[in-house]
């Protein structure tokens, strides 16, 4: 495999986990992503332009493709904010990196083409993880931790991180390979996750939600530039390997950055209990990626 999609892909690890630790940050998640995701749009139009100076191909069906990434991304941040505001980092962010890939590995399952050996041990590792991380303390075991509702925000934060992935492969697909191209794709995929992020807050009426003064724009400004180009590099590695499995399990490595930084920066109880559940859960996506 070349260096270079190596490096991207491991360059994107700290700026995701970075910019999910900056959203934990003040504990007004909602307000944090209203503001980032607005910043986003002048970044997104600025590539936008930037990219149409050089050749570069965006045919329908990535139109179609950044459309409904979108709308799906929108609620994304949404169930991630909602995930957030209800239980704790080193919950949420392994989790929610880790079920997405239990899903595809679930329809394919259901559509005849079942893993190997390696990739049934991984997913029982990613499984034992994900049922370890929502506890505090072995002593302190309790099934209630199962049927609360950040399990459920969780869940559908997975859901939709599925959803928009789907949707970029196929787009990534259609798009001639290079900067340009993904830049486009980058920026249409965030001005409209934008418009899908507010217009779910409007619809629930939480538009115009308080704490916008404690949160300010400086930090939010970090994370919009974090996360503009944390997706670009993941766009433009994609395009230049074909070993998407590699990259995929390269991508775990950000679950191990956010979890050990989340229990230096925030204190978060649950070490013990949360740490090995976190190389469970990286052990078993990286087997699933490379040999499921």
């Amino acid at each position: 495999m070349p260096l270079l999609p190596v490096l991207l892909i491991l360059a994107s690890c700290f700026l995701h986990a970075g910019w999910n630790l900056l959203l934990r940050r003040r504990r007004r998640e909602l307000v944090f992503l209203r503001h980032m995701l607005i910043l986003t749009v002048p970044v997104g139009a600025l590539a936008i332009g930037l990219a149409g100076l050089f050749p570069h191909s965006f045919p329908p069906r990535a139109w179609a493709c950044v459309a409904a990434s979108g709308a799906i991304t929108g609620a994304y941040y949404w169930f991630l904010g909602l995930a957030y505001g209800s239980s704790d980092f080193t919950v949420v962010y392994p989790v929610a990196r880790a079920l997405p890939v239990l899903m595809v590995a679930s329809i394919d399952v259901a559509r005849g083409r079942p893993p190997n050996t390696a990739g049934w041990l991984g997913m029982a590792l990613v499984v034992a993880g994900c049922m370890l991380a929502p506890q505090s303390s072995y002593r302190g075991f309790t099934w209630r931790r199962y049927h609360a509702r950040d399990i459920l925000w969780i869940v559908l934060t997975a859901a939709t991180i599925a959803g928009f992935t789907t949707f970029d492969k196929v787009a990534a697909e259609a798009m001639s390979r290079g900067p340009a191209s993904a830049a486009v794709y980058c920026g249409w995929f965030h001005i409209l996750s934008c418009v899908s992020y507010l217009g779910i807050m409007a619809l629930v009426g939480r538009l115009r939600e308080e704490g916008g003064r404690e949160v300010g724009w400086g930090w939010p400004a970090v994370g919009a530039a974090m996360g503009f180009v944390c997706y670009l590099l993941v766009l433009w590695a994609y395009q230049m390997a074909p070993q998407t499995g590699y990259l995929l399990a390269f991508r775990q490595f950000s679950i191990v950055i956010g979890v050990v930084a989340a229990f230096r920066i925030y204190r978060e109880r649950g070490l013990a209990v949360r740490l090995p559940a976190t190389a469970a859960i990286v052990g078993g996506l990286v087997l699933v990626a490379l040999l499921g």
